[in-house]
């Protein structure tokens, strides 16, 4: 006798769900990481940029128009990294959704496997108890057959 789960193909398509979910999420994680280098890097560049401003400044003879255009490339570098900060919060935003819909994937899931394992045990427990009355009444019937001599 073998243990046959009733709703094993709805626990295939929970399960299906539930890696579909994982992906798009880890791409939406991913999305999340690249704007967020995309950040890091404007600041380094923006970094570069006023030690070169600094340098500019302390060298003899420094040509104010080579500092108004770093000035300048600051002002827009700020703007890039703002723009650049909103889109990430945009993309946290989503992977977060992102997040809640795989929650509830993986929960839906984990009942029905509880469920798989409660009905498991519930079929050994069953199963063992029929093999024993099966047993006992073969031992009955033994025992009658030996007293009918």
């Amino acid at each position: 006798m073998k243990f046959n789960f009733r709703l094993e193909t709805l626990m295939r398509q929970r399960g299906a769900e539930r890696d579909a979910a994982q992906r798009i999420y880890a791409e939406a994680q991913n999305q999340v990481q690249v704007q967020l280098a995309l950040i890091k890097r404007f600041y380094e560049e923006l970094d570069n940029a006023r030690l070169l401003c600094d340098q500019k400044q302390s060298s003899p003879g420094a040509k104010s128009d080579g500092l108004v255009q770093i000035d300048e490339y600051i002002d827009g570098q700020k703007i890039r990294i703002r723009l650049a900060r909103e889109k990430a919060r945009e993309l946290m935003a989503v992977a977060e959704e992102k997040l809640e819909i795989l929650v509830d994937k993986m929960q839906a899931y984990k009942v029905l496997e509880k469920l798989k394992d409660k009905k498991k045990l519930e079929f050994k427990k069953e199963y063992k108890k029929k093999q024993a009355k099966d047993l006992d009444d073969m031992t009955v019937m033994r025992t009658a057959h030996r007293g009918e001599r």
